[in-house]
């Protein structure tokens, strides 16, 4: 004969006789699901325009038909068990709220456009700001790239190799040269404000963890 299975609050409740003390009653893991899914269902929000067909209506295609009735025979066959579902995302919500999270100028041209205008009028060069950060970010990743081979790939650390970082950090130093310029200072006082920052922040001229984790207000 099978033995049942108790649930969280059996459990608690056993404790609580042989301990003797109170402990806070807790929701079964069937009871948790249930107020999960009445909260997922209390934040639905209408789906955003312009989304991927597909997105927020019934499955047309055969493979999307099929996935769906699969995973309505899982769940009554988890009904009829009493087992509890794994928790499942609900993707299409999540895309709503997404979408309302997201900046306009991030998801829409023309308002993007117009933020561009206004960077312009405040005297923002943001063509070579943009230009100088997407290439940083990505002329760092390569950098990274080769650095994680040599490190977890076992990538030779040799000359050929040690070049082809030195031409990667040249990338890094051309985007770094179009970033001063977005920002009209010279790569001089940018060096200048850094040493500073850190003379200020280590005064005895070393690294420490406890400088280093416990920062002076306003040092960034």
């Amino acid at each position: 004969m099978t033995e049942k299975k108790k649930d969280l609050n059996e459990v608690l409740e056993s404790l609580q006789d042989v301990n003797k003390v109170e402990l806070p009653k807790q929701a079964s893991l069937p009871e948790q699901s249930e107020d999960l899914d009445e909260q997922v269902k209390k934040t639905k929000v209408p789906l955003p325009e312009g989304l991927p067909k597909g997105f927020g209506n019934e499955p047309t295609t055969p493979a999307g038909k099929k996935l769906k009735e699969k995973k309505y025979k899982q769940a009554e066959e988890a009904a009829k068990t009493g087992q509890t579902g794994k928790s499942e995302v609900d993707l299409d919500n999540y895309l709503s709220f997404v979408d309302g999270v997201t900046s306009d100028p991030s998801k829409d041209f023309d308002k993007l456009i117009e933020r561009y205008e206004d960077l312009k009028t405040a005297g923002c060069n943001i063509a070579r700001l943009d230009t100088a950060a997407s290439g940083l970010v990505a002329e760092a990743g390569e950098f990274m790239e080769i650095v994680k081979k040599i490190k977890f790939q076992g990538k030779p650390y040799n000359e050929d190799n040690k070049e082809h970082l030195m031409l990667e950090l040249g990338d890094i130093m051309w985007y770094a040269s179009n970033a001063c310029m977005a920002l009209g200072v010279r790569m001089e006082e940018i060096i200048y404000m850094n040493t500073i920052k850190l003379a200020a922040r280590y005064p005895d001229g070393e690294f420490t963890v406890e400088k280093s984790e416990n920062r002076a207000e306003g040092d960034r």
